[in-house]
């Protein structure tokens, strides 16, 4: 019995909609489930209502609908129009609510293979054995997929065979390879097929540039379930970063180029939720890079820093549009709920366990020095490294980016407006080092083409302002 409640995380406006259709218009409203029982109505009293008509929900499966009942045909073709408009707007409402559900279903799926892939990464990190760097991916896979049997088979360093099992024997490896129903399916991408005796066969070609190199073979006996769809996408993901070019040891640089890839369609898929905010991920992440490397922060630290920053606004995926597009003032109400988006941000990022220093920058960037920010109002020192960068990235790509209400500020006034909050905002050593940066050579090539759109006041004199600026900067508030 499936019905409109099941699929609304507010009710409110379905509870709104039914009072307005029962007292500006006196009708009987009932809303059924899928069953045609009522889940919520309201009934007029002291009125007779024997006409009634049946609107259902606009949904992929049966969840019911709305029966409107009234003394005769003629109220309820005057009120039709009003009931229409009403289960438009809660069609409306299950449409964006359902995409919310799916794109948050997508991004935990996303999660759990970004975790894997951390996870293979670690344990392969140091290890020059091709062979042995092939089991462990194998032992690795053959678990996530609940695999009873399994085999790959490549090249190695020189072009030599290399062959890994797992609880499989050379002959069952050799008889699998000729099974007549793989080798009708096989083919050039990952397929899931079945043996002559049942048992599920996960396939998946390994590939380099010239052509197919070797195969992955997982197999479940046919007293268990077949391979899932999801599981075919992980081995896919698998299949796309092993490479019989093995001999450079890129395996981790691979996994590692994945994982900031899939952190960045994700960030991505959040700032599209605001025509506003297109790149805004993107931008954050190369002022904090730009940052990191003034202050000297190592090549491993300055990609975990990179990751934070695409990962600081992942939150706003739980935050409607209509809020995060808004272009008058925020009701109170609609200002905590975008207070929480880092809070969103932790319990997105807590399944995949990150290194803390990576969750604390994605999630602290609205911090402040002064104990003013959100979420957790910490201060000072308190704030880790990373949030303090980020912080200082996320406000001055605001600041320089066009909002629903305000065009986007020029560079130098951008960077006043940070000034002015240093220590009491902002962490003094993180607007020295941006400043720096904007003045640095070392930087053009991290921030690119971000530079080119940026507006300035004066952009022949702006390097004697950032001299000016920084002075100012190293003494700002300092009695």
């Amino acid at each position: 019995m499936a019905s409109i409640r099941d699929y609304l995380f507010d009710t409110a406006f379905l509870d709104q909609s039914i009072d307005y259709l029962a007292e500006a218009h006196n009708l009987a409203v009932t809303v059924v489930d899928s069953e045609g029982m009522a889940v919520a109505s309201r009934q007029p009293e002291g009125h007779d209502t024997p006409a009634s008509r049946a609107y259902p929900f606009r949904f992929p499966s049966n969840i019911g609908g709305i029966v409107c009942a009234a003394p005769d045909p003629a109220r309820l073709d005057q009120a039709e129009p009003h009931i229409l408009y009403c289960l438009a707007a809660l069609n409306s409402q299950l449409l964006r609510e359902t995409e919310l559900q799916e794109t948050t279903e997508e991004m935990l799926q996303l999660a759990s293979q970004m975790n894997f892939l951390v996870k293979v990464a670690k344990k392969i990190i140091g290890i020059d054995d091709l062979k042995k760097c092939y089991q462990i991916i194998l032992e690795e896979i053959a678990t996530a997929t609940k695999a009873d049997q399994g085999f790959i088979q490549t090249k190695g360093r020189w072009g030599e065979e290399i062959r890994v099992t797992h609880r499989m024997t050379e002959e069952e490896v050799a008889a699998n390879r000729q099974s007549a129903n793989l080798q009708r399916s096989a083919s050039g991408s990952t397929i899931i097929c079945t043996r002559e005796d049942g048992a599920s066969l996960l396939y998946s070609p390994i590939k380099e540039k010239k052509g197919l190199s070797g195969q992955m073979l997982f197999i479940r006996t046919g007293d268990h379930r077949a391979f899932s769809a999801s599981e075919k996408q992980l081995v896919g993901i698998i299949e796309n970063i092993i490479s019989p070019t093995f001999e450079t040891l890129r395996l981790y640089d691979s996994l590692q180029d994945l994982y900031l890839n899939t952190v960045k369609a994700l960030a991505a898929a959040i700032d599209a939720k605001d025509e506003y905010t297109h790149g805004h991920s993107f931008r954050v992440a190369k002022y904090a890079l730009a940052i990191g490397g003034e202050l000297g922060i190592d090549s491993q630290q300055l990609n975990d820093l990179e990751i934070a920053g695409y990962m600081h606004d992942l939150g706003k995926i739980g935050i409607s549009e209509l809020i995060l597009s808004k272009p008058g003032k925020l009701t109170s109400e609609e200002y905590c709920l975008i207070q929480k988006h880092p809070v969103f941000t932790d319990k997105i990022l807590q399944p995949i366990k990150l290194p803390a220093h990576i969750l604390d920058g994605a999630t602290q960037h609205h911090e402040r020095m002064d104990g003013t920010g959100y979420p957790l109002g910490l201060a000072g020192a308190d704030i880790s490294l990373f949030g303090r960068i980020i912080a200082v990235a996320d406000v001055f790509d605001a600041l320089t980016s066009k909002r629903p209400y305000r065009d986007a500020l020029p560079v130098e006034e951008a960077l006043r407006t940070l000034c002015e909050g240093i220590d009491t905002l902002f962490d003094r050593e993180m607007i020295l080092a941006f400043i720096s940066a904007l003045r640095s050579d070392r930087s053009k090539e991290v921030l690119g083409a971000i530079n080119i759109v940026l507006r300035h006041d004066d952009l022949q004199n702006l390097n004697q302002f950032l001299i000016e600026l920084t002075a100012f900067a190293m003494n700002a508030n300092r009695n």
